[in-house]
């Protein structure tokens, strides 16, 4: 069997630990590649720590190593400006391996995490001079990814709609995130007495800004019968507990816990909760938290109209519904006189999750750049 070998780019550290988006997708993807038979050569960190990565991959190619492709993740900020100073010191570094790898026949994608700066409150954050400079940096990246990329991932095609870009339009595909490989018990719920087993609702994640934790502990507050855990970071609960105070209940556990540390709520809970702000921005959002539901064959409630709705609507293992407590109470009370609806959603969570898994996006990936030459 012929060797695998690929390459994963970020333009920033790869960080050992750590439960954001940023830190979490480029580990899962680099475990996905190694799990499906890939030897990865890894490029990250600031621009001086890429550019001797940079130089052993140039020496190992000269010597004859073959790689089949880049995947490569960008940052939220523009190429250039990665370093925490955000100047750009190795000015040509990055497109300069882009293209000397399109030299060598190597195919590259990379995955285009946020559009940002696309919206007015980027604009509203930064000074005028700091606003132009970043905007043209942005325009940059993208006319480079046009002449060098053979594939533009992007966590919802949706979002090329405010890239307005033909070509990269055309190269452009869904990557969401991916689901780990969890071994889950079937359970049953028919002939459920809620009042004596109450239902049991999930929260996993910020409950700033956007998150509208408010509208589920206001449905739930209203149904006797609904116990809700929420899992946060204990500075945002520190700032956010006298104005939710008025809507928690003796029904109502709040918890600070790592990761490692949530089995036994994901065990116990019968839906997770996704209610979020429907904005323009944050419509576009595919929460990692989505499909660490999906891994556990929990249930999901999310918001409708926006890219983690349509993926819920896809795969059925969830309700789409307004961001609004009435809605919410609506479904939670269906539910609660139909368990059997849990079933359902657990059931279709369980036979569709495996083509969500990190490794296949690994093999999406591979399969997309190789030309179907994965073997």
């Amino acid at each position: 069997m012929t060797e695998k070998n690929c390459i994963l780019f970020l333009p920033y550290p790869l960080e050992k630990s750590g439960n954001r988006a940023r830190q979490l997708r480029p580990r899962k993807m680099l475990e996905a590649f190694r799990e499906t038979g890939f030897r990865v050569f890894v490029i990250h960190g600031y621009s001086a720590q890429r550019k001797r990565k940079i130089r052993k991959l140039k020496q190992l190619m000269e010597r004859g190593i073959h790689f089949d492709f880049m995947y490569a993740e960008c940052s939220t900020e523009p190429m250039r400006l990665t370093d925490p100073h955000h100047l750009p010191d190795h000015p040509f570094l990055d497109f300069g391996l882009f293209r000397y790898l399109k030299e060598k026949g190597v195919p590259i994608g990379l995955f285009y995490c946020d559009i940002y700066w696309k919206f007015p409150v980027y604009r509203e954050a930064l000074s005028m001079l700091k606003y132009c400079f970043a905007l043209r940096e942005y325009r940059r990246d993208l006319k480079q990814y046009e002449k060098y990329l053979s594939r533009f991932y992007v966590p919802d095609m949706k979002m090329c709609e405010y890239l307005d870009r033909e070509k990269i339009t055309a190269m452009a595909e869904a990557l969401p995130p991916g689901a780990d490989r969890i071994e889950v018990p079937e359970r049953t719920d028919r002939g459920r007495d809620f009042h004596a087993k109450p239902l049991q609702i999930f929260y996993v994640g910020g409950i700033l800004n956007h998150y509208r934790i408010d509208t589920l502990l206001s449905a739930a507050q209203e149904l006797e019968d609904v116990c809700v855990t929420i899992c946060c970071r204990e500075e945002e609960w520190e700032s956010r507990k006298e104005s939710l105070a008025p809507l928690l209940t003796d029904r109502v556990e709040i918890i600070h816990k790592n990761e490692d540390e949530l089995a036994p709520y994901y065990e116990r809970a019968d839906i997770g909760s996704l209610l979020f702000e429907n904005g323009e921005y944050w419509g576009l959002a595919q929460p990692v938290k989505a499909y660490e539901y999906l891994a556990h064959e929990l249930p999901v409630l999310v918001t409708e109209d926006t890219a983690v709705g349509r993926f819920v609507e896809s795969v059925d293992y969830g309700w789409s519904i307004p961001c609004e407590k009435e809605a919410v109470i609506r479904l939670l009370s269906d539910i609660m006189k139909n368990p059997e609806l849990l079933e359902q959603k657990r059931a279709a969570a369980r036979e569709r999750k495996s083509s969500h898994l990190w490794s296949a996006r690994a093999e999406q990936v591979a399969s997309g750049l190789m030309g179907g030459r994965n073997e």
